[in-house]
Order: structure tokens, then C-alpha cells, then sequence
């Protein structure tokens, strides 16, 4: 059986659709978790509504503390042997969960992940989003030589985000995993997925990788429980995702130390090119990045030698409080990213 988890807060307009994908599903033996974080709308009347028309659907209404504190909840209360984490504003495929249930009955070894793809909604479009390894079955050997090593960073082409997609919603996870590897720390707002996911695919010894588009993340929504502005938020919350993130998986191997030095600077440096990009002025952003770094010592978390040559440059400005060259890299990073999209 699979256990779905839907954290709910303020997605009155989308939830139903939600729920309906979910229970439209081909696949029929699962539950269904409606974790209520303390929604201010019309959402606890919905899931309640659902909960007495479906005898698989239960709700949990909670006082409002965040995605991480509603999909704890959901995670400790889960029955399933297999647990899946689907967004109140998105909804599935209605292969999902026959997918997960076929690829595990399928495998030549008890698997602790499965990972798929998903399209991002637009008003107008879609695009896809993929797991940037050959897809297949990966035993700890193959884990250890093909993805561990580019699981957070990749910096054979700069610094870039890792080689596998850090959400939780186009995943499916052991439950045994999940309930020892859940992340504690409810004070982190921003990329919440993050620390979850890589603990659990760090513990792994087999997972299924494919890019079959199984889910569907809403990008229309902006006043959802994960929809803040990820460019201008060098703020505590950061600090204290790295510090879990050192707390939980420093230690495991050279390769993820070094990782874990450059995905701070991966946020210090997404945060600038923010501010270089939203600010009226360079010198405003000059100011705000020489506040968020001073109020969350987000620099010393990062070592310049683990860095490609260009953000490592920007860390180095940073570091010796040379804050307007550093900026002046970041627009022109900006820039530069700017003509590629254009280009593309």
C-alpha cells in the first residue's frame, strides 16, 4: 500500500483537482493523508468533505507551522509501506501511483526510492523538469559512483545545481527510510525539500531513476504554503538549512563535504544575482547583500578552494568585504543569463 500526503494551506482554489487526480488514480490500494497546516480558507471544510465521502482519505487538522511541520505530520501518521508527498495546488498523473507500485513489484532488489519527472505549469506552457542521469536501477555501488559524486553541486560546467532534482513530490520513498531521515527542523522555509531528499538518497542502497512525467507542479499559484521569493532571501532561514544539512550529511564522504561547501555558495551567489536583478540600484543591493550576510555568517560555511573559478571570485570579494565588485559580477551574470534565455 501507498500512503499519499497532501500538506494543505491556503489552496482553496486548487484542492480539489488535487484530490480528485489522487483518487482518480488507476492504482486503487492507497491512503490518503490531508494535512490541514491551520488553513485560514475554505480548505478544512473540503478535506473534511472528502474524508466522509471516501473511506480512504483522512484528515489531520494542525495549528499552522510550515510545510516541513504538516508533512512531518503527515510522514509520522503514514500506514503505507511506500510514501508519497503531492503539493495542495498540484495534482498527478493517473498512472503515478501504478507506476510506483509496478516499478517496485518489478525490481531485482527491495527499493528505497523511486524517482520520476514532472512537467511545471504555466499559464500557457509546460516544461519539462528531469533527473540529469541515464535512467535505470541503482544499486549503493552505482549510487556512489554515478550520482553521489554531483548529488548537490555539479561544477564540471560551473557551479550548478545537482544532478538529480531535489523535490520531494516526484518521488516515491520507502517508509522505514523516510521515518528515520524526515528533516527535524521546522524553522527552514526555503527550499524545504532539499535536506530530505538527499539524507534519504544518501541511505539508500537501491533506488529506481527515470524521467517518465508523472506529476504536475503548479507555477501559477503564488500564494501558496512553498511560493515565496527565492531570489532575496538571504535570511535565517538559509542558516539554519545549512546547518542541518552539515549536522545530517557532513562526514559521508569527501565529495558531499565539498558539496556542502558549495551549495552554500550556490545560495549566496543565487541570492545576489536577486538582488542585482530586483533592486533599484546597485548600491541598494550592495547594502542588502552586506546586511543578509552579516545577519546569517552565511559565508563562513563556505571554503573559496572547493569553488569553479568564477564563484569562487565572488566568494573571495565577498569574503575580503569588497561587496561592490561581487555585485558587479552578479549583473553581469545576470546578464549573461538573460541573452542565453533569449537566445533559447
Amino acid at each position: 500500500m501507498i500512503s499519499v500526503i497532501v500538506p494543505v494551506y491556503k489552496v482553496e482554489k486548487y484542492l480539489r483537482h488535487c484530490v480528485d487526480s489522487i483518487l482518480a488514480q488507476t492504482y486503487p490500494d492507497f491512503e490518503l493523508l490531508l494535512i490541514d497546516d491551520g488553513s485560514p480558507d475554505g480548505c478544512p471544510k473540503i478535506c473534511d468533505e472528502y474524508a466522509s465521502r471516501d473511506p480512504r482519505v483522512r484528515v489531520i487538522h494542525k495549528p499552522n507551522g510550515g510545510l516541513i511541520s504538516a508533512r512531518n505530520e503527515g510522514i509520522l501518521a503514514a500506514r503505507g509501506d511506500y510514501i508519497c508527498i503531492v503539493d495542495g495546488d498540484d495534482w498527478a498523473d493517473e498512472n503515478m501511483l501504478q507506476f510506483i507500485h509496478d516499478t517496485v513489484a518489478q525490481s531485482p532488489e527491495p527499493l528505497d526510492m523511486v524517482l520520476f519527472a514532472a512537467h511545471n505549469v504555466y499559464e500557457d506552457h509546460l516544461e519539462e523538469t528531469i533527473n540529469e542521469v541515464p535512467e535505470g536501477f541503482y544499486d549503493r555501488e552505482r549510487l556512489q559512483k554515478e550520482v553521489f559524486p554531483y548529488l548537490l553541486t555539479d561544477t564540471r560546467n560551473g557551479l550548478q545545481v545537482g544532478v538529480i532534482q531535489a523535490h520531494t513530490w516526484d518521488k516515491a520513498f520507502k517508509r522505514e527510510l523516510l521515518a528515520k531521515y524526515y528533516t527535524r527542523e521546522e524553522r527552514i522555509r526555503v527550499f524545504t525539500d532539499v535536506p530530505m531528499t538527499y539524507e534519504c538518497l544518501l541511505h539508500s542502497r537501491n533506488v529506481y531513476i527515470c524521467n517518465k512525467h508523472l506529476y504536475m507542479y503548479n507555477k501559477t499559484n503564488e500564494g501558496s504554503i512553498r511560493a515565496v521569493s527565492r531570489e532575496n532571501l538571504l535570511t535565517e532561514s538559509f542558516r539554519y538549512l545549512i546547518l542541518y544539512m552539515r549536522e545530517h550529511m557532513k562526514g559521508m564522504g569527501q565529495s558531499i563535504d565539498r558539496q556542502l561547501s558549495q551549495y552554500a555558495a550556490m545560495l549566496i551567489i543565487r541570492t545576489g544575482k536577486g538582488f542585482a536583478k530586483n533592486d533599484p540600484s546597485l548600491r541598494d543591493a550592495v547594502q542588502h547583500m552586506k546586511e543578509g550576510l552579516r545577519e546569517t555568517d552565511m559565508l563562513s560555511f563556505v571554503t573559496v578552494k572547493d569553488l569553479p573559478r568564477k564563484a569562487g571570485a565572488v566568494i573571495l570579494l565577498l569574503k575580503m568585504r569588497l561587496y561592490r565588485p561581487a555585485m558587479l559580477l552578479c549583473a553581469a551574470k545576470v546578464r549573461q543569463d538573460n541573452k542565453q534565455a533569449k537566445q533559447q
